[in-house]
C-alpha cells in the first residue's frame, strides 16, 4: 500500500503460538496530555509482549513525511487531515490484523471518540480476548502544560474538548468491562504513579484464557479435527499474518 507516499514495510511473525500475550489486549485510556505513555512504561505495558496500536504514530510520521508542522498551523489543515486520515487507515488495518491474529494487544486511545473505543470492546469481545481498560486519570490544568511540552501540540481549546470528551466516556468504558478489569490511575504533572496494578497486570499477561489454549491445540495439530467456523477463520489469519508481518 503506498499512502502520502509511505510504504508499508514487510513484516514477518518469528514466535507464533508462543507469542506472549496472545488473546490479551489492553485498553489504554484518558485525554491528551494524560500521559498514557508514560504510565505505560511506569506499569511495564511493554515487556508483556503486546503489541501497540496507536494512530498518533502514523500520523506524526506521514507528518514528518509530508514536511507538515507539528505544531499543527491553520494554514495546513487541508493537507494535515488527508495525514490524519491516512494515519486512521493504516491503524485500522494494523488492529484488524492483530486481532485476526489473535496477538497481543495495547490499543492507546483518547477515548474521544467514544462510539469507536466502545466498538473495538466489542470486537475483542467477539475474538474471546480477555480485555482491560486502563484510564489514566489528570486534571485539566496538567492536560494542557503537558501539551505546551509536546513536540506536537494542539490548541488549548482542543485539549479542553477531548479531556471533557474522556471524562464523559469514562463511565462508559468502565461499564464495557468487569469491575475487575477497569484501572483508574492517577497521573498529574509530577508524573507519580501508582504501581500496585503492575504485577497484577504481569500475571493477568501471562496466564493462557481457556479461549487460548483452545486456538494454540488447534494450531499446533494443523485443524484437521476443527468444525469450528471462528477457530479456523482465526488460525487461517494467525498464518497470513505470520507470512506477512514482521512485529516491530
Amino acid at each position: 500500500m503506498d499512502i502520502l507516499n509511505y510504504k508499508e514495510e514487510t513484516l514477518v511473525l518469528d514466535e507464533g503460538v508462543n507469542d506472549p500475550g496472545i488473546f490479551k489486549a489492553i485498553i489504554l485510556a484518558g485525554g491528551p496530555g494524560s500521559g498514557k505513555s508514560h504510565v505505560a512504561q511506569k506499569l511495564g505495558l511493554k515487556t508483556l509482549g503486546l503489541r501497540v496500536v496507536n494512530s498518533d504514530n502514523f500520523f506524526t510520521m506521514l507528518m514528518k513525511k509530508k514536511g507538515l508542522s507539528l505544531k499543527m498551523p491553520a494554514d495546513e489543515f487541508e493537507e494535515r487531515e488527508v495525514a490524519r486520515m491516512a494515519a486512521k487507515g493504516l491503524t485500522d488495518k494494523q488492529l484488524s490484523s492483530t486481532i485476526d491474529a489473535r496477538l497481543g494487544v495495547i490499543i492507546d486511545s483518547t477515548s474521544g471518540d467514544q462510539k469507536k473505543t466502545i466498538k473495538i470492546i466489542k470486537k475483542l469481545a467477539a475474538a474471546k480476548y480477555d480485555i482491560k481498560v486502563i484510564f489514566i486519570e489528570t486534571s485539566l490544568e496538567t492536560a494542557q502544560k503537558r501539551n505546551q511540552q509536546r513536540s506536537r501540540t494542539i490548541p488549548p481549546n482542543v485539549v479542553e474538548f477531548a479531556w471533557k470528551g474522556a471524562q464523559k466516556a469514562k463511565k462508559f468504558l468502565k461499564a464495557s468491562v468487569p469491575s475487575r478489569n477497569f484501572h483508574e490511575i492517577k497521573n498529574e504533572f509530577d508524573g507519580k504513579v501508582d504501581m500496585s496494578a503492575a504485577g497484577k497486570l504481569t500475571s493477568w499477561a501471562n496466564k493462557l484464557s481457556p479461549a487460548a489454549m483452545e486456538w494454540i491445540a488447534a494450531v499446533k495439530r494443523g485443524q484437521d479435527s476443527m468444525t469450528t467456523e471462528t477457530i479456523n477463520n482465526s488460525i487461517k489469519s494467525f498464518y497470513e499474518f505470520k507470512s506477512t508481518y514482521r512485529l516491530q
